[in-house]
């Protein structure tokens, strides 16, 4: 290894550029057109008023609150890049208040409270929603659906689910005279579902996202690693490799990963950190999705791993140039080849099981038979051998689901011992297949007169694998 005195450095700054705060911010905001322009498109000018009014009070928030510190007025953009993430994170009928809330919640409370731009503690948007969300559970998770000439004035409109509550039901049967799975890829990449006001049309997200790559706003590493971490996770948790790619397209996976998981005061300073807090974001997402009771969990995971962001910065370091160990060897560069196994060994799990998982047959041993009547229901004959109390109990129902609500209509016993652990039925009478999937715990839980957990346990599996048997072998919608 050459000595370093041999290296001549010249003073700092190494590197010289035009870029400032203004101009990055300024970037962002053209990349976020795409996806203004098509939440407006879809879900109507009430869409536009409110991005307005969250934009506006996030600029006046941060202008009020200079004014009583007695500090200068800035004009450096930032504000309004917060506001429009957030304004475009909202459901698009919510109350006009929503964005006044969350506007001075992101300015106020994450930003200058902590000192302002760059010294935030996380990024203000996500965390203004996951105080949304909390406060405003109900509102915040009313969406409604896409329609270009009813939703452009209207403000009575009819709520509807997205796919991560209300599974296959939410598509057309057919998008541009494609049906079946690629249909509905081709509807969540055009953004033709419901959702919140910029994150439906994943095309829009992406062209911001190649802009900014392009500028050299973001760094490449945290979005791929997120979505690449994330495809892991959800092939692993679900085990289905058409679920990977509606899962990703879904929700607000994509529009974090791009726009609020890339903030430059919440990511880490280091690009190997940037690879680790990628990583994190894409297993806490799916966590909360997969086992949590709200189908979301983008802006959740955000906020955890900007948390994490201060340690990661003070306790894994890169090595410095020419650093040696007390054995007077060069250090090893052990943060960067963990970071390049990690995305390596995830590359390949995708590459090696997404084929395996696709053409894997899916067996329901649950359902005993199934047909489709004239009035478009789905009926089972489901159950089996359970082992409750210790002794194999033999149960079997007759289930019947609507299938264009994909809600259960009726549950009747077939074969059911009634010398207790009877099932209670109400638990799961109309009710969606993610309603039924979060049931757990508690909610599963019954009297002592009924001492019916493992009963309705072993029926909610059972419900689960009807819908499931209606997507995959029926074609049809099934809510999952």
């Amino acid at each position: 290894m050459a000595e370093i005195s041999n290296y001549k450095v010249a003073a700092s700054p190494h590197k010289l550029d035009s870029s400032s705060t203004r101009t990055v911010m300024l970037d962002v905001l053209i990349a976020l057109i795409p996806c203004l322009v098509c939440g407006v498109v879809y879900f109507g000018l009430y869409s536009l008023a409110l991005v307005v009014i969250c934009m506006a009070t996030c600029f006046l928030s941060e202008q009020l609150y200079n004014l009583i510190r007695k500090k200068p007025f800035t004009f450096d953009l930032s504000a309004l890049v917060t506001g429009l993430i957030l304004g475009l994170n909202l459901p698009p009928r919510a109350p006009w208040y929503i964005p006044i809330i969350g506007g001075v919640f992101a300015i106020i409370i994450v930003k200058m409270l902590f000192g302002g731009l760059g010294k935030n503690f996380a990024n203000p948007a996500a965390t203004a929603r996951v105080f949304l969300l909390l406060a405003y559970g109900s509102v915040m998770t009313k969406y409604i659906g896409f329609d270009i000439a009813g939703n452009i004035l209207s403000t009575d409109v009819v709520t509807a689910p997205t796919y991560l509550s209300g599974g296959t039901a939410v598509f057309q049967s057919s998008f541009m005279g494609v049906s079946g799975y690629w249909g509905y890829v081709l509807q969540l990449l055009f953004g033709t579902v419901g959702g919140s006001i910029g994150e439906t049309c994943k095309i829009a997200v992406l062209a911001g996202g190649v802009y900014l790559g392009v500028r050299r706003v973001i760094d490449w590493r945290i979005p791929v690693v997120y979505l690449l971490t994330a495809a892991v996770m959800l092939l692993a948790c679900y085990g289905s490799a058409k679920e990977v790619l509606l899962q990703l397209l879904s929700g607000g996976l994509l529009f974090g990963a791009v726009f609020m998981a890339t903030d430059y005061a919440t990511s880490p300073k280091w690009k190997y950190n940037r690879v680790l807090y990628a990583f994190g974001l894409g297993v806490i997402t799916v966590l909360i999705r997969r086992f949590g009771s709200y189908p979301e969990g983008t802006s959740l995971a955000i906020l955890i791993m900007n948390l994490l962001v201060p340690l990661m910065d003070k306790f894994i370091l890169p090595v410095r140039f020419g650093q040696m160990t007390k054995a007077e060897k060069p250090k090893p560069q052990i943060m960067r080849w963990v970071s390049l196994g990690l995305c390596a060994v995830m590359a390949l799990a995708l590459v090696v099981a997404v084929p395996v998982m696709a053409t894997r047959p899916k067996e329901y041993p649950y359902v005993i038979s199934a047909e489709r009547t004239a009035e478009g229901e789905y009926v089972f004959e489901a159950g089996g051998m359970f082992p409750i109390g210790g002794t194999p109990r033999e149960r079997t129902y007759r289930v019947v689901i609507d299938g264009e609500t994909g809600i259960v209509v009726s549950i009747e016993p077939i074969t059911e011992n009634n010398k207790g652990y009877v099932a209670e039925l109400s638990l799961f009478v109309g009710k969606t297949r993610h309603e039924i999937a979060v049931l757990s715990g508690d909610a599963l839980s019954t009297d002592s007169e009924f001492s019916a957990t493992y009963t309705n346990t072993e029926l909610r599996e059972t419900l689960l694998q009807c819908f499931d048997y209606i997507s995959s072998e029926m074609g049809g919608k099934s809510n999952g």
